[in-house]
């Protein structure tokens, strides 16, 4: 009787040992393919990232195109919302309403889309973002976010740097530079210009309007693609013409893919002084001597300050 009941236990526990094991590798069956899954996902997360982080922003204008590769890194929010706007055509139509040659030539404001509106300037997409300040210099062919003067003001107008003005850095966000179109930045910073009205004393509203026609997000490789599509394409049209008309259609370089640099042209200013402007998503300088031309070509000596928002 004793041994067949330890007959009964062992085999009771053998049974019970056998059951706990299927469930332990039924259990961990079921982790093993979620552990699994998460490698995609984590792969497809990271390659969308670098797909964003990889792609620029086509600004094509009257008077030529620009291209801008971003500082994700350094200004996410202010990149991610410059797409996004990008993306819902809301620069398309709008002006350069504020042009100083040797420092800055500012757009993005919904307003421009009417060169003759009286509060040019002013306009914004209806909220504001955080600043993010970083180590980028405000040189040649940086662009960077305008704002009120007070924190956390900036919208949708947006500057591109014509010149050299350390007095900007830390007060606001850069987030780009110009990695083509420089010649472009040169057309445009020198338009003609005369009293702004809404900046007292400064000579800085365009007389010859400059229309941003689109602004396109894509990739880098796109881009060069593209470019590279199109050079062919010309190389190939230059290729059937006469030797006289090829001669007489060349010309200087475009400098369509000059870096952008600290250099700034000769006789300009650097600002001195960095201020806000009330009520405007603007970018503002200060107490300084710069020659701006105006609409006859003569240039005025500004002695400019704007009132920071709320001063």
């Amino acid at each position: 009787m004793f041994s067949k009941g330890m007959r009964c236990a062992l085999f009771g526990a053998a049974l019970t040992m056998l059951v706990a094991g299927a469930a332990s590798a039924d259990d961990a069956a079921t982790k093993a393919p979620a552990a699994k899954a998460t490698k995609p996902v984590a792969k497809a997360t990271k390659a969308a990232a670098k797909a964003t982080a990889d792609e620029v922003a086509v600004l094509d204008t009257s008077k030529g195109r620009m291209v801008v590769e971003f500082w994700e890194k350094d200004a996410p929010m202010t990149v991610a919302n410059f797409k996004k706007l990008a993306r819902q055509s809301y620069f398309d139509g709008t002006g350069f309403h504020r042009i100083m040659k040797g420092f800055m030539i500012q757009g993005g404001d919904p307003k421009s889309k009417n060169p003759s509106a009286a509060d040019l300037g002013t306009g914004g997409p209806g909220y504001t973002i955080k600043d993010e300040f970083n180590s980028h210099p405000h040189v040649k062919g940086v662009l960077s976010m305008a704002n009120t003067g007070t924190p956390n003001s900036a919208g949708s107008q947006f500057f591109v740097m014509h010149g050299t003005a350390p007095t900007l850095d830390g007060h606001y966000t850069a987030f780009g530079h110009l990695i083509s179109g420089m010649d472009v930045l040169d057309k445009i910073a020198n338009s003609p210009t005369g009293p702004n009205p809404s900046m007292p004393g400064e000579n800085s509203k365009p007389m010859e309007w400059t229309t941003l026609k689109s602004v396109k997000i894509m990739s880098k490789g796109a881009y060069q693609a593209s470019m590279h599509g199109a050079k062919k394409s010309e190389a190939s049209k230059s290729s059937s013409t006469k030797p006289s008309e090829v001669k007489s259609s060349m010309g200087g370089g475009t400098g369509m893919d000059m870096k952008a640099e600290e250099s700034k042209p000769a006789g300009s200013a650097t600002p001195t002084e960095a201020s806000g402007h009330p009520g405007a998503d603007t970018v503002n300088k200060a107490k300084e001597t710069t020659p701006t031309p105006s609409s006859g070509g003569d240039t005025q000596n500004g002695d400019t300050q704007g009132t920071e928002s709320g001063k």
